[in-house]
């Protein structure tokens, strides 16, 4: 009995049995009875995914039949949610709660991937406490009730693959993980840059086609949802979230608001410079993922506080060897101390200078991991 207590995998377990029943608490005793969850017959943050859910286990088509604008894989993976909150007729607790613990399974098959993607096993349990005890891990999918954890799964499965050069299975992991969310592709150009092997370019794409294919077939222009003219489609030029220009907006007049066209260019430019500058340079997979993914996030005029989930998973491996601990912790809390002042506090410049210190953060971190870290990462390097 001594000897299974002692194995990191059942460690992490019960980590994430014991974190998961305290944010619950939180979400139950401090935001449920604000109405922060909806009323009893309306569950507010679950409706589009009900919605979506009962779309297609009614037979209907995505896109056609019901409006969302997330990749087709995100509405199929959330079906066992839907389903549980069907049964007990879609009211609150249960419509809450089903999606609250369905998305935190995501953190521990994250955490699980973390154990095992360093070489060594004290490493690598160590990278999974830390993102198991972030604020954000939990913070987003119970507190927040959002979906990130999903694709941030995808993101981890695409990097254990790669680490080990098992490129065929990163190769259709990267594509799901677009199938997921857009972002998911922040991978791909890491891949490509570690390794140039063939599958990045035919596998990844062709994976992505095959899933999203019959919808474009099907609803047409409709399923179309990356288009750059659409509010709330699955691209970075327009505001949302808790970026500064959306903040920033939602406490000034319209003479003193910034056009989305201003911090579209910026995040170009910065993207550009950074993927040139990697090109270059090339630290390492897991450094030059986090480093692209702070970019993009640091400039993106739309960025939702889950999106920060995505640094939360590649920068656990490297906080201890480039002296990161207290950035990795700090940066996740306050990114979700803000999420709360933009709503339902509505502070918005409260939330407007806190996210000037989360990014102020990211950007000491970008600069950190290009320096030598302390000691070696312990995961082996990708060569084509």
């Amino acid at each position: 009995m001594k000897t299974f207590f002692k194995r990191y995998d059942v460690r992490l377990t019960g980590v994430f049995l014991i974190s998961m029943a305290v944010y619950l608490a939180v979400a139950y005793f401090i935001h449920a009875p604000r109405g922060y969850y909806g009323t009893l017959e309306l569950p507010r943050f679950a409706d589009p995914w009900i919605a979506r859910g009962e779309t297609i286990l009614s037979g209907g088509l995505l896109y056609r039949d019901v409006f969302t604008t997330t990749p087709p894989l995100t509405n199929f993976l959330l079906l066992p949610p839907v389903i549980v909150s069907q049964w007990f007729g879609h009211v609150n607790p249960w419509a809450t709660l089903s999606f609250m613990v369905y998305f935190s399974l995501f953190n521990l098959l994250a955490a699980f991937l973390l154990l095992y993607m360093a070489d060594d096993r004290r490493e690598g349990y160590l990278a999974a406490l830390f993102f198991l005890l972030n604020p954000l891990t939990f913070g987003n999918t119970i507190l927040r009730r959002q979906d990130e954890s999903v694709v941030v799964f995808f993101i981890a499965l695409s990097l254990f693959f790669l680490l080990r050069r098992r490129h065929y299975a990163a190769a259709v992991s990267i594509g799901m993980a677009m199938a997921v969310k857009l972002t998911g592709a922040v991978v791909l150009p890491i891949a490509i840059l570690h390794s140039f092997k063939w599958q990045y370019f035919i596998i990844t794409p062709l994976v992505f086609l095959l899933i999203l294919s019959p919808f474009l077939v099907l609803a047409g222009e409709d399923a179309m949802f990356w288009d750059v003219n659409q509010e709330h489609a699955e691209h970075p030029f327009q505001y949302g979230g808790v970026s500064l220009g959306s903040l920033w907006n939602r406490f000034h007049d319209e003479a003193q608001q910034i056009p989305v066209q201003v911090p579209s260019v910026i995040f170009l430019i910065g993207v550009g410079i950074t993927a040139v500058y990697l090109t270059w340079k090339r630290f390492g997979v897991l450094e030059d993922l986090t480093i692209l993914i702070a970019i993009v996030l640091i400039f993106s005029p739309k960025l939702h506080t889950g999106y920060f989930s995505m640094l939360v998973l590649t920068m656990a491996l490297l906080i201890r060897p480039y002296r990161l601990v207290l950035v990795y912790f700090l940066f996740g809390f306050l990114a979700l101390v803000a999420d709360f002042y933009k709503w339902p506090i509505e502070n918005f410049q409260i939330a407007f200078l806190m996210m000037v210190f989360v990014l102020a953060l990211l950007l000491y971190a970008v600069l950190r991991l290009t320096r030598p870290p302390a000691f070696s990462t312990s995961t082996k390097p990708i060569t084509p």
